[in-house]
């Protein structure tokens, strides 16, 4: 089971994401589902939300291999894949409280009723952004314990393996924002 859980946690998310853009669509569509280019497009963006998890995971273990390099440490490719992957869980809790918060939504409110209309859990789609931030520490907090403890780093070395990547991937979006 160890062996393949990398594999049923990128995958299930990936079913989560794509349940996520196929649901958002569902509650856009209304008079626009009766455009092909609508139906087009809807379909191309659920095709891509189910391939983001791949690519996200993807890119931590080129990444993560990379900055191993960098800092002169030897690694296993599947204690680095069951880190990463395993630090996915957070992001599925993420995407199950955002799933809750897109079913209590009506197909008939308007856009400021949808963003405010509170779910069973209390949260509203408005709040999901802020809630997401906290998932994705999780993600990041997990994957440095797993790092550590699966290759044995001290904390800083833990640390620049799994933010500095993303952090110069961040860098790079507001640099090219400003040209």
């Amino acid at each position: 089971m160890k062996k393949y859980l990398p594999y049923i946690l990128v995958f299930t998310l990936s079913i989560l994401f794509y349940w996520i853009s196929r649901r958002s669509y569902a509650l856009q569509s209304g008079e626009l589902e009766s455009m092909e280019l609508f139906r087009l497009f809807r379909g191309i963006s659920n095709l891509i939300a189910l391939f983001v998890p791949l690519m996200l995971f993807v890119f931590y273990m080129l990444t993560s291999g990379l900055m191993f390099t960098l800092l002169d440490e030897k690694f296993n490719t599947q204690k680095l894949s069951f880190a990463v992957s395993v630090s996915f869980i957070p992001i599925i809790l993420n995407c199950l409280v955002y799933l809750i918060v897109l079913y209590s939504i009506n197909k008939e409110d308007t856009l400021q009723e949808m963003l405010s209309h509170s779910s069973l859990i209390g949260l509203s789609l408005s709040d999901i952004e802020q809630v997401s931030y906290i998932f994705w520490g999780g993600f990041y907090l997990f994957f440095n314990i797993l790092i550590r403890h699966k290759f044995g780093m001290p904390y800083g070395k833990g640390i620049a393996i799994t933010l500095i990547p993303t952090l110069l991937v961040v860098a790079g979006k507001y640099l090219f924002g400003f040209i």
